[in-house]
Formats: C-alpha cells, structure tokens, sequence
C-alpha cells in the first residue's frame, strides 16, 4: 500500500474512534442503576427524565459553588429544600443516569418527601410518600435558568470549578467546552419561558402542574397560570383505583397518574417506549423504572406521628371524627372518593377551573399510539376530593393550595385564619399540629405565603369550625393518631 492509501488508514480510523468516542460520550443510553430497595429506588431512581431535560452531572454539581448568589441562602441545593441523606451520592429527588456522560434529572420523590424536626438542634426525620412541604421546585428551576444566563456561564469558568472535583481527560474537555456546556447553557435558558407562567411564585411544597404540562407537553404558551397546588399524599394510592386521583379527581387509573407525572417531568417518548415494554416482564434483566413506583406506591403506608399522644382526649377526639369528618374522609364514607361541590366547600377554586375539558383532551391525544398512552383523563365538575386522612399530620400545610398552617388553623372561621405565614421551615408545630410558620427562623428558611394573592384564598371548608373549643382540642389530637 502507499504512503497516501496507509495516511487515508489512519485518517479513517482517528475519524471513527473520534466518532464512536462521541457517540458513546453523547448518546449511549447505559443501563439505569437498580435500587435493591423499592424506598431507595422510589428516592433515587430515574424515571425518564435525564434524556430529554437532564443537566451532565458535573455542570450540575459546580453551579452552586459558581452562582450562589441565585440561591435563598448558602448550602447549595439544600437551601432550596432539597434533602440530602448519609451514605447516598444524589440528594433525594434527583436521579444521575449515563446518556452519553453522567445527568441529572428529577424523580417523584422531589415533591413527594418531607423532612421533620421536633427542635432545630434535631437531625431531620425523612419520609418518602408525604408532601415535600420545604422543596422548592420553581426555586430550581429558577435557579438553573438564572445560572444560564449569566455571563460568567462558560466553558473556562465551569471547567475550571469541574477540575476542583476531577480531572477530565483531554477528548472529554473538548467535549464540555465545544458540546456540553454550550447545550446546557441554551437548554437551560429555554426554561425560562416555563417558569415565568405562573404568577404568583409557586413557594416551598407546591407545583402547577396543569401550567407545566400545557407548556411542556401541549405545545400551549404558558400563559399567566394560576394552577399551584401542594403535592399530594401517596398512602395507600391502589385503594382509591378507579375513582379519582389529582386534587380534582381528573383521572382514575393510577397507573396514568404515574406515567403521566414521568412525562410533565420530562420523560421522553423514547424512554417511555422502553420502559412500558418491559413493564410487565419480571424476567427482564433492565425492569420498569414506573412499575417500581407504581409498586411502592400502590399500599404505602403513612408513618405514625412521632410525638407525645394524650391518648384519652383523643378518645375523645373520635367522636367528634366520626359525627363531623368521617363520612367526606373515611373510604366508606358516603362522600368519599368524589369530588364536593366547589359551591359547598367554598375553597379557592382556580386549580379546578385551571384544568378544562380542552386540557383532558389533549392529554388523552398526546402519546398518539403508543402502548402507554393515556386514554382516561376526564373534566369533573368543578370541586375537589376529599382526601383520606391517614397520616394527616403530615400533610401540612393544609387544603389544596396550602393556605392553611395547622390542623387548628383549618377549625377557625376563615377569617381567623393566618393572612400571611412562612411555607418550608421544618420545625414541627405539636400543639396545632403544622409546621411553624412564623419566626425568624421560619421567614429566613422559607416562603411567603400571602391568601390575598391569586390561587392563594384559605376560604372555605367551615366543616367543624363551629365547634366548643374543647372539642376541637380533642379532634385535632385524635388526628394526630390517623
């Protein structure tokens, strides 16, 4: 062979290691880590997210360190409420999966942990399934999109806090500063459009989803949304198959809540496919990442309150239970399961006409032909389903959109109700049976949540605010046991 026929060789061979070493730096999806336990997977796990919206990991780690002038206060991730445990990588709610490099995406346990504490001294006490009160999900949105658009987000910048934690080789440099970190920078700032819908601020513990999947999945602009709600408690989700999920009721399949939830996060139809076609297949060598959490979630059982008990006035209590709440919030009772009527329960009802019947259309059109499509979302009449009260406790702040701090908060007259309190401090409340939401600390670890704004009105549910004083004392302890 000639010189020039052994030169055009080698050029063929650097241009196709320089090609596979792209695409497996870029686009080879790795198998997803599996958790040995159904917790661990439902706190850690991927479902779908980082293929379409992931962050590459080590951009993801260094941008508190380079832009913490964009977060509420120091301590990283964490001063957006995101909980970190001993002996875990990943904070809870954040999943890191190979596509190309390490990324990071967001999983359900993001909005569906808390964390607690009895004093502030205390180390918190973790629970998967309740309703993440202190994480910021719009903060870190935020967060990420102010990071990208910031001047200071280049390629010598980012490297240059990346080579603090590792040393990258040469071709992987090339990669982050000519590929990855210009990518990031303009995936990120393109968010910035989904998180200036909703006006007010979402605050600690709450979500618009309704407004997310409209811009996310609908192809819909935005708009100036008001659909914020809290997350919601996943215990004993199976039971309530066939009935209604969603603080409105808006689906009845638990499976679509799920799969539906991994696609507004970001999921891609790709992965989708992937997934569902092993969803069944307990042979499979890769499982279903969704019926891992459909599983979990399907009986999770609330944790018991973890506090002192007075056991005879909450004896009491269920007296008081069964005559004044058990027949909206008992699975037998006779309004259980269905939605009360927003004229009767008078709550604030823009997260139930933010939905319409145009949403539930075009959610049920959206995967096409997919195996996983979604075939069941529907548009209730306006009201919202009455929760089951197991593990209530837990579930503060209280009503669909959060307006109310305590159990005792929610038996006074509406009027008495706190006008403005801080959403996302952890320290627990045991007499009132909440979070503290005043207090220097409280105002300094959390959000403001005013009832005046838009979305935001702690009208309504007057059920049992007529109560003697005493016997609201014993309900609220007697619901401290659920």
């Amino acid at each position: 062979m000639s010189r020039l026929g052994w030169i055009l060789v080698v050029l063929v061979l650097l241009l196709g290691a320089a090609g596979l070493h792209t695409y497996y730096r870029l686009y080879r999806v790795a198998p997803v880590q599996q958790f040995e336990s159904a917790e661990d997977h439902f706190l850690y796990g991927s479902v779908g997210t980082e293929e379409r919206r992931g962050v590459p990991y080590w951009i993801w780690l260094v941008l508190p360190r380079i832009f913490p002038e964009y977060l509420p206060a120091p301590g990283g991730y964490a001063s957006i409420g995101i909980i970190a445990r001993d002996g875990h990588e990943m904070p809870i709610g954040l999943s890191k999966v190979e596509i190309g490099v390490p990324r990071v995406g967001v999983n359900c346990a993001f909005c569906h942990t808390a964390m607690v504490r009895a004093r502030p001294s205390d180390v918190p006490m973790v629970y998967p399934g309740a309703p993440a009160h202190q994480a910021g999900a719009q903060e870190y949105l935020r967060f990420l999109v102010a990071a990208a658009s910031d001047a200071r987000f280049t390629a010598d910048t980012i490297l240059g806090e990346i080579a603090r934690n590792v040393k990258l080789s040469w071709p992987d440099q090339l990669l982050y500063r000519f590929v990855l970190i210009p990518d990031t920078r303009r995936a990120l700032r393109r968010l910035a459009d989904e998180t200036a819908g909703s006006l007010p601020a979402w605050g600690r513990g709450r979500a618009d989803l309704v407004g997310r999947a409209r811009f996310t999945l609908l192809d819909q602009p935005a708009g100036a949304s008001h659909g914020a709600a809290d997350a919601m408690p996943l215990w004993h989700l199976q039971r309530r198959n066939g009935h209604g999920y969603q603080w409105d009721g808006s689906n009845p399949s638990l499976e679509e809540v799920v799969r539906s939830a991994a696609v507004i996060e970001g999921a891609s139809t790709a992965w989708m496919d992937r997934d569902f076609a092993v969803w069944d297949r307990s042979d499979a060598r890769q499982p279903s990442s969704l019926r891992r959490v459909f599983d979990y979630l399907s009986d999770l059982q609330p944790p018991k309150y973890p506090f002192p008990v007075d056991v005879a006035l909450a004896a009491t209590g269920a007296a008081t239970y069964a005559a004044t709440c058990a027949q909206c919030h008992e699975p037998n009772g006779g309004r259980a399961g269905t939605a009360i009527p927003i004229g009767e329960l008078g709550t604030d009802r823009t997260r139930t006409d933010a939905w319409t019947a145009g949403d539930a259309e075009a959610f049920n059109s959206f995967a096409g032909t997919h195996a996983w499509k979604f075939e069941r979302f529907r548009k209730p009449a306006p009201g919202y389903v009455a929760p089951r009260l197991d593990g209530v406790w837990l579930n503060a702040p209280y009503l669909h959109n959060g307006s109310v701090p305590t159990l005792g908060d929610l038996l006074e007259a509406p009027g008495d109700r706190p006008a403005r309190f801080w959403r996302g401090y952890d320290v627990y409340d045991q007499v009132r049976v909440g979070f503290v939401g005043d207090g220097a600390e409280a105002r300094r670890l959390g959000t403001l949540f005013d009832v005046t704004q838009p979305g935001n009105a702690a009208t309504g549910h007057i059920y049992g605010t007529t109560l003697p004083a005493e016997e609201k004392r014993a309900l609220v302890e007697y619901l401290k046991t659920r």
